[in-house]
This record gives structure tokens, sequence and C-alpha cells, in this order.
């Protein structure tokens, strides 16, 4: 069982690893413009934010709490999910989101892996507005404390994207031991941060169904399951109609009634009289 699983990870490891690692040999980290810009940013906004005119500067631009107005929220969600994150030290968010980004932008798409990470950052920082305001007033949601605490980081889109390259490789047993590994984080640290995680999940595998849909040729649909056509009805004996057998489309064309074939035959034999206008042949001249 163990060996099975081994090889299992093993394939699946290889299935998502190796057409990076391809396109990483080939051009070099020019490659994966989003990942290694990305990064740049996360780690620019590690350095300046021990300034204090750094730290203001981060504050203003990406720093989100779900207690600050929900516009000026939606104003610095692009750049929150390269700020610093309250839990998670700089070097494991540039980790992170080196390699997770790299992967999405070979089996995804540049223009796919930007349009989801904005997409589920968007989504998670407006679930979780909703959990405060439901742990308002149901005392079911997220406790109020969190509702002060920085909401930014990367980590819910590499969760999101994470669940997406899983999906769309076949990677079923990484997939299982990612979402195994976000209910654990739940459990154990019931914050805010680990209810977005699995929020994340879910969007995962809402942007695979919705990116990886597949549509259907419609024309060829209809010419496949086209009705044939309907069948000859010819008199039978004692006045009964009986119908003929269908004959096929491509057959049809070749089939040519034996009468025509007799009538065009005895039509070019058969001489044809002058009219009184014709102008009669010539006697072929005897020796």
């Amino acid at each position: 069982m163990a060996q099975l699983a081994y090889s299992r990870l093993r394939a699946e490891a290889a299935a998502v690893l190796g057409p990076p690692w391809r396109v990483l040999r080939a051009d070099k980290l020019t490659a994966f413009p989003i990942a290694v810009s990305c990064t740049a940013l996360i780690g620019a906004f590690a350095l300046i934010q021990h300034t204090t005119a750094g730290w203001w500067i981060v504050e203003h631009i990406a720093g989100v709490y779900q207690a600050l107005p929900l516009p000026l929220i939606l104003l610095r969600l692009p750049l929150s999910m390269l700020a610093p994150a309250p839990d998670l030290p700089a070097w494991g968010a540039m980790l992170q989101v080196l390699v997770v980004f790299a992967l999405s932008e070979v089996h995804l798409g540049r223009m796919r892996t930007l349009i989801t990470a904005v997409c589920v950052n968007g989504l998670t920082t407006v679930s979780a507005r909703i959990m405060v305001i439901v742990g308002l007033h149901l005392a079911i949601g997220t406790p109020q404390v969190d509702q002060y605490e920085l909401d930014t980081g990367p980590s819910t889109v590499v969760v999101a994207l994470s669940i997406y390259v899983a999906l769309k490789c076949r990677a079923y047993l990484i997939l299982t031991i990612t979402a195994a590994a976000m209910g654990g984080e739940a459990i154990a640290l019931p914050n805010l941060a680990g209810r977005e995680h699995l929020v994340a999940l879910g969007l995962g595998v809402a942007a695979y169904l919705i990116g990886e849909r597949r549509r259907l040729p419609l024309r060829r649909l209809s010419r496949s399951v086209a009705p044939p056509p309907p069948p000859t009805v010819a008199a039978g004996p004692a006045g009964q109609l009986t119908a003929a057998p269908a004959v096929p489309a491509a057959a049809r064309t070749s089939i040519v009634p034996a009468s025509s074939t007799v009538t065009a035959s005895a039509t070019a034999s058969t001489p044809r009289p002058h009219g009184p206008d014709a102008v009669p042949p010539r006697p072929t001249p005897q020796p």
C-alpha cells in the first residue's frame, strides 16, 4: 500500500513539475514573468516595511482590515495579496509565490493565472467580511477581534492555484494532501486565515470547473443525430402499400433507372426526321 502510494505520488509530482522544469531549463527565469514580478514585490514590501515611511506606504496602499469601509478595501485588494502577512515570514511568502505561480504560468497560462489570483484574492476578502458580519449578528461566524487583524498575504491565492493545477494535472493524491493540510490548519488554528483557506479550496475547484469546461461542437452533434430519410412507399400486390428499403444518400446518386438508359440508347440510334427548313445531307459520291 505504501509502495503504491509512493509510486502514485511520484508520478503525480512528475506530471506537475516536469513541464515547468523543462521550460525553466530552456528559457531560465524569463519564462515566468508573473512569478518573478510578484516575488520581487513581496520582497520590496518586506524590506520597506521596517522603516516608518515604508510601513506607512504599505499600510495605505496594501493594508486590508475588515473594520475598514468596503470601498477602501476593494481599492487595496490588488496589492494586498503581495503585502506582508502577519503569520507568514517574508521568505516563506516569496517561496510560495515563486513556485506556485511558476507552475500555474506553465499549466494554466499567464492570463488565466493572473485573473484567477485577482478573483480569488477579492472573493476570499469579501467572504471574510461576510463571516465578520455573520459573527456579529448570529454568533456563529468569526470573532469580532478578527476584523482588526491585518488580512494580507498570498496564502489564499497560493491554495486556490495549487488546487487548480492539481485538478488540471489529475494529481488527486497531491490534491488530497493539500486539502487535508488546509483542513487541519483550520481546526488547529481557528482564526480568520484558516477559514479563508477553506474558502480558497472551494474557489480553486470552482476556477477549474469554469476555466476547463468543454463545449460540444453543435454543428457536428446535429449532423451526427440527424434523422434518417423517410422510407419510399411503393404499390404492392393487391393494392397494398409496402415500404421500400431505404437507400443511403451516397448510393442514391449512383443509381440510374434502367428505363432512362434504354430510352437514351434508342433515341441515339433512331434517325431524326428533317423539318421543312432543314438542309438535307449531301450524298456521298461513289467512284
